[in-house]
């Protein structure tokens, strides 16, 4: 199951090979557990895909910000 379990998360990123995508298609049909944590990674995808995060317009300079002075002290160090 570890193999395949690494394999349905390359899936649902679209990162499959195609013999992958034989191998699983074959183990989604027949295994229970294999498609059951198909099926619960699928809606886990699907839901993470309608969050929506709002951030201030300035969220990206602080965050550049922050690495520049991490940056600085790490190399001060």
């Amino acid at each position: 199951m570890k193999k395949e379990k690494k394999m349905l998360h390359r899936a649902l990123d679209g990162e499959t090979s195609r013999s992958e995508t034989r191998f699983l298609r074959r183990a989604l049909r027949t295994d229970d557990r294999t498609r059951a944590e198909f099926e619960a990674l699928r809606k886990v995808v699907e839901a993470s895909g309608q969050v929506r995060v709002e951030v201030s317009p300035d969220f990206t300079r602080k965050v550049l910000e922050g690495v520049r002075e991490t940056t600085r002290r790490t190399r001060q160090t």
